[in-house]
């Protein structure tokens, strides 16, 4: 199974993503825009349409698509437009992509139950319509790059890491989200 989660700078939500128990694999890369094949200089100028993103491949009977959503909504901030932590553009949008009904239908629930404690509510939520590798040198930047700059904060992965490991992911949609 896929999901795709935009949330600022994909270096953070991708290392926080290949930390959780049952993903399989996250890769950085760009979703939703208007040109074909997307370089890191076209997208970085906000003129694209694409948001930095991240390809979640997770196993479902190690991790639920609620627990990775759980952990996405831990470390983004929805009131933020165009924006998270010091990531500033429309390419910092943070979005949830869905490739299939089954998964739109989990995500539109996990929505209902989020929006109403915010004021103001900025997250996407679509289909999928592209997405696109960002160049090798972005895929696990943080594992290269200890101290690289990272909006997510270290200690939540790690507290988020304990969980997927604890529960297997697989909690319950109304106690994660009470």
């Amino acid at each position: 199974m896929e999901i795709y989660l935009a949330g600022g700078c994909f270096w953070g939500i991708e290392h926080l993503m290949n930390s959780l128990e049952g993903v399989n694999e996250a890769i950085s890369g760009y979703a939703n825009g208007y040109t074909i094949n997307p370089s890191y200089k076209e997208v970085k100028t906000g003129d694209t349409g694409f948001k930095e993103c991240v390809k979640v491949t997770y196993d479902p009977s190690k991790i639920s698509l609620e627990f990775i959503l759980y952990a996405y909504f831990y470390v983004v901030h929805p009131e933020e437009k165009n924006r998270q932590g010091n990531d500033i553009g429309s390419q910092y949008q943070a979005g949830v992509y869905y490739t299939d009904l089954k998964a739109k239908e989990i995500c539109e629930e996990i929505f209902k139950l989020i929006k109403p404690k915010h004021k103001e509510f900025y997250v996407e939520l679509e289909p999928l319509t592209c997405f696109y590798e960002a160049e090798e040198y972005h895929q696990r930047y943080l594992d290269k790059n200890p101290n690289g700059y990272c909006h997510v904060p270290f200690e939540a992965i790690k507290e988020l890491k304990s969980l997927s490991l604890e529960n297997h992911g697989n909690s319950n949609l109304e106690e994660l989200f009470k």
